[in-house]
């Protein structure tokens, strides 16, 4: 793909700390995310509040400020989808820790004829995707105009195929998010019941 987009725009309010800086292992969230996009595009633009550039985006990405200030992620998407290039973009939120390349791998095999390829896992995740660039921005856009500005609703607009990817299952939105993943590797972590992501 030549295109990747990191919408990354939240106020992390009840996580109670900017959700791009949290470091995890070593590294920032947002270098973590941009990593796994770099290896399935050739080009990675965050999208972030509005102003100059802060310094959490990693080297050698884009930089798109959101429009609005606080819009939501679809004013985020909108804003990147804008900003790209390519007919297939893949997209990624700044929130889940356990996504990996295949997460996109498999979301591009699935991406064929017009249709977008979703992650799910319990419920659809519209910011884990692979989307037909042109058509998800003329939806996106609609949506907007309409006055609708939660993701999920651009899935009532676009054909697509949902893909159960489980690493989607854990976002990073309160602390105890945060340390139910940072204590995975314990004896009572639910995550200890699978025995990899799927890499395929």
């Amino acid at each position: 793909m030549d295109s990747a987009l990191l919408i990354a725009g939240g106020r992390s309010e009840r996580l109670g700390q900017p959700k791009q800086s949290l470091e995890i292992e070593g590294e920032t969230l947002a270098a973590r995310t941009a990593g796994v996009l770099a290896q399935v595009a050739r080009r990675v633009t965050v999208v972030g509040p509005p102003g100059e550039r802060p310094d959490w985006v990693p080297a050698g990405c884009g930089w798109v400020g959101d429009p609005l200030p606080h819009g939501g992620p679809l004013v985020g998407l909108v804003a990147g989808l804008a900003a790209v290039r390519g007919e297939l973009v893949a997209v990624a939120p700044c929130d889940l820790p356990l996504l990996v390349p295949a997460t996109y791998r498999a979301l591009r095999r699935i991406a064929v004829d017009g249709d977008a390829a979703v992650a799910t896992w319990e419920q659809p995740q519209p910011l884990v995707a692979v989307y037909w660039r042109e058509a998800a921005l003329a939806a996106a856009e609609l949506l907007l105009a309409q006055g609708e500005h939660r993701a999920q609703r651009l899935l009532g607009e676009l054909p697509h195929t949902l893909v159960e990817r489980r690493e989607v299952a854990l976002n990073l939105n309160t602390p105890t998010d945060l340390e139910r993943f940072r204590n995975r590797s314990g004896g009572e972590s639910e995550f200890n019941s699978w025995s990899s992501v799927d890499q395929r």
